[in-house]
């Protein structure tokens, strides 16, 4: 992720899990806002609920490694948040990607196929 697409303020954090929409999945948490940029800004996080530092860490990224392939997908425009539960470390790659897909379908955050 670039600098720019980065949500690092704790406050900007605490603004979207407060007021924002969320949607949950056994594995992630998706929280969103919108924001008032032309891309978005994402924060990943993992409490330690997740395991220790080396589990926290393994699981950020492979959120951050499955939300990369998504982002030519998405609107652009929203502060995201997207928080690790401790399933998410026995899951496939290939589901991860699957269950971020839908959370942020379900969120309305894909852009429409008008093929």
């Amino acid at each position: 992720m670039k600098r720019n697409q980065r949500l690092t303020r704790s406050e900007d954090i605490n603004r979207v899990r407060k007021e924002g929409t969320s949607y949950a999945h056994p594995s992630i948490v998706l929280g969103f806002l919108p924001n008032k940029l032309v891309h978005n800004r994402t924060a990943v996080i993992a409490g330690r609920s997740v395991g220790g530092a080396v589990q926290r860490n393994l699981a950020k990224r492979r959120i951050r490694s499955a939300f990369q392939g998504l982002t030519a997908e998405m609107n652009q425009g929203y502060d995201l948040v997207l928080i690790a539960r401790k399933p998410i470390l026995e899951l496939q790659y290939k589901l991860l990607v699957g269950s971020l897909r839908s959370l942020l379908d379900r969120a309305g955050l894909m852009k429409d196929d008008v093929s």
